[in-house]
């Protein structure tokens, strides 16, 4: 006998709610007939996948690897089903993506309306997160796509990254701080810092351009991975913020915060669109990529 959909389907259910009678109901099928089902695929894999007990079911090593590949079968099965409903021409459809928080905050509402233009009625789904979080969803294909700031180095032979844009870092303050007259990174040398993330890549990547100028590291005293505080608490306090040049063109930045003009350019960050390597994008998912590549060649121009 050979894997059928039906035995990832029952084995999915279990895992979600850990209880076969829970598992049963949600797939309206009789508690016996589930068990015969994951009975019937611990025997095609010659391996148990859970252990039952009165709290329920857990599975066994065996069962959290086949977890990981389980959910790409189904999720794949889905797009699969919603590829062709698309190329049919059915109307409707879905979309889902991971945006980083400077991908949504300059990108995402102009990309949607270029895309609605024309696809109306279609359905878009928006995470947001830092990259593990977004590079983890297209990977076990939660996301079509994800957009956000990415290493230089490659992230896997399994994903294709293309890049967007640079963004340029910049010391951002509130209007009316007093350091915004600073000409140099020197006068900064005592400032409190706010970074939006604290990944090592980029830590490394803005201590060493401290250091190639001759400055200490910076004082990092807050990291909010939340752009929305950022935009709250960088013009009520004197915290200065390491911020990519783009964002200080939305609405909500202008006239409230302002970057800095240093002596010693800021350095750059690479925007990037992540996909599955090999994995085509769905009609739909790359209609809303094609927006999201044109505005990067906007905003590659800013960061020059």
């Amino acid at each position: 006998m050979m894997i059928q959909l039906r035995h990832i389907k029952a084995f999915l259910a279990v895992a979600d709610t850990g209880s076969i009678r829970t598992a049963a109901l949600r797939l309206n099928v009789s508690q016996p007939a589930l068990s015969k089902t994951i009975q019937e695929l611990e025997e095609i894999l010659s391996a148990p996948l859970y252990t039952r007990s009165a709290h329920g079911s857990m599975a066994t090593e065996f069962g959290r690897a086949f977890l990981h590949r389980a959910r790409i079968i189904d999720t794949e099965f889905s797009r699969a089903q919603e590829e062709i409903s698309q190329m049919v021409g059915l109307k409707g459809g879905k979309v889902a993506i991971g945006l980083s928080a400077i991908a949504s905050m300059l990108m995402a509402s102009q990309a949607l309306e270029r895309f609605w233009k024309k696809n109306p009625n279609v359905n878009v789904r928006i995470s947001d997160g830092l990259l593990d979080r977004l590079v983890g969803g297209v990977r076990q294909g939660e996301f079509d796509f994800a957009v956000g700031g990415v290493p230089p180095s490659s992230l896997g032979h399994d994903l294709a990254i293309e890049p967007l844009f640079e963004n340029r870092i910049v010391p951002v303050v509130r209007a009316g701080h007093p350091l915004e007259g600073a000409k140099s990174l020197k006068d900064l040398a005592n400032a409190n810092w706010l970074f939006t993330n604290d990944q090592p890549a980029f830590m490394a990547l803005m201590n060493q351009h401290f250091i190639d100028h001759g400055v200490s590291p910076p004082r990092v005293l807050l990291t909010c991975e939340s752009f929305s505080a950022v935009l709250d608490i960088v013009p009520g306090t004197d915290l200065v913020a390491a911020l990519p040049r783009s964002c200080l063109t939305h609405p909500l930045v202008r006239g409230r915060m302002v970057g800095l003009t240093l002596a010693e350019r800021g350095s750059n960050t690479m925007v990037g669109l992540v996909t599955r390597a090999g994995v085509p994008l769905t009609p739909l998912a790359a209609s809303l990529a094609k927006a999201f590549r044109q505005l990067g060649l906007r905003y590659n121009n800013l960061a020059r």
